[in-house]
């Protein structure tokens, strides 16, 4: 029985780490270090234990005053969240804040949920051994899971402190405070639950609903991070030619398909204004000297590779009614695929659909629009982009000019 116990006590977290280790596509961390990690997580179980039976000498972590909102939120900081969170971050920071093996951001999230789960872990196996298979149920769908979304919000954050060092000392607060708050609430909710359960019934049933609203909340907040980090785009401390050379050999190229069917009486806009092609085509030399401009299928596109913190590949394509239309004039993000961006967020402004479902900048001004000044907001976009996925903005902020 006790072997059967351990291997469901265990398999939630082996699960949880290893879509982690395989979302980590680039440079996978080496299985000795991953070890460590998962091993100091276990050990800072042990020191909590200590820890919070040290604290109970000073002030009671479990106090039973009658009121059932602040005994449940005593426990739930003072008796777990906060020393939980603060021993899993010092060993954390300890194993690899200086250690050459953290040189990209995903790392960040790859170790802290290493040493969360091996806190976890090992909790499980107390509890699952003292309760029996019931527990070891509940707890793969419920407590393992949510220590796994607070390394991912430990991690996250701390990753931002090790490649933006300018705002180091912020982001080392929030890979400390955020984990503590969320898992602080999650116990709130889930003792504050279990208390009101005999005296006031329907409190109960609400809190339990709150649990479960907040419970699919870090879901998805940590899915997001996860995805984020890992995206091909959001590589740091990597040499950028090796990060187009990945690119390169492991995502489609992406080729925008005009918006409209070629039809053969219809001339193409600059047929009919050819001088409008030469003005827009001298302007984009003029200030875009490496561009490359060509005419595919009666679409005339315009590619243009550029860096800021990373290196990107546009494509202003003229649709084929670009002369009265001036609308159709799209940008294309061919590299990093502007698809995948959207995919972390829906949200970002200024991105639009074409009608075969591939995403494009809807960034030429309304007054006044041209190939230069549609290229120039892009490379505006860009670069607020960039300040975004640093967390230096907030999605609100993109303002084009």
């Amino acid at each position: 029985m006790i072997p059967f116990l351990l291997i469901l006590s265990v398999l939630p977290s082996a699960l949880i780490l290893l879509y982690l280790y395989k979302k980590d596509k680039y440079e996978q961390e080496p299985l000795s270090l991953l070890l460590k990690a998962f091993g100091l997580g276990a050990l800072s179980t042990v020191c909590v234990i200590i820890a919070v039976t040290l604290l109970n000498l000073i002030v009671p972590t479990e106090p039973n005053t009658g009121n059932h909102f602040l005994d449940s939120f005593v426990t739930a900081f003072l008796g777990a969240a906060i020393p939980e969170e603060l021993l899993k971050f010092a060993m954390l920071y300890w194993l690899i804040w200086k250690n050459r093996n953290f040189n990209e951001r995903f790392d960040g999230i790859i170790y802290a949920v290493f040493v969360s789960m091996g806190f976890a872990t090992l909790e499980n196996i107390m509890y699952v051994l003292q309760n029996g298979t019931g527990t070891a149920f509940v707890r793969a769908l419920t407590a393992v899971p949510a220590h796994a979304l607070f390394g991912v919000a430990m991690g996250y954050y701390f990753s931002y402190a090790k490649f933006l060092p300018e705002y180091e000392r912020k982001y080392l607060t929030l890979s400390i405070c955020v984990p503590i708050v969320l898992h602080g609430v999650y116990d709130f909710l889930c003792f504050a639950e279990a208390k009101f359960w005999e005296s006031h019934p329907e409190l109960s049933i609400l809190l339990l609903l709150l649990f479960i609203g907040f419970v699919v909340f870090l879901w998805i907040q940590g899915l997001r991070k996860i995805k984020k980090m890992s995206a091909d785009f959001y590589f740091t401390g990597i040499p950028a030619n090796e990060v187009q050379e990945y690119i390169a050999n492991n995502q489609p190229q992406y080729e925008p398909q005009p918006t409209a069917q070629t039809v053969s009486y219809l001339r193409n806009w600059y047929e009919i204004t050819p001088m409008l092609l030469e003005k827009e085509q001298d302007e984009i030399y003029e200030k875009y000297p490496n561009a490359d401009i060509d005419v595919e299928d009666g679409i005339i596109k315009v590619s243009l590779s550029v860096t800021a913190n990373f290196s990107w590949q546009i494509q202003l394509v003229y649709a084929r009614n670009y002369r009265k239309l001036k609308e159709q004039l799209r940008t294309y993000i061919l590299q990093p695929d502007l698809n995948e961006m959207v995919a972390i967020s829906a949200e970002i402004p200024f991105v639009k659909a074409d009608l075969q479902g591939n995403y494009y900048l809807d960034v030429a001004p309304v007054e006044q629009p041209s190939g230069t000044t549609a290229i120039d907001n892009a490379l505006q976009w860009i670069l607020l982009f960039e300040k975004w996925v640093n967390e230096k903005i907030e999605l609100n902020e993109f303002v084009i000019n």
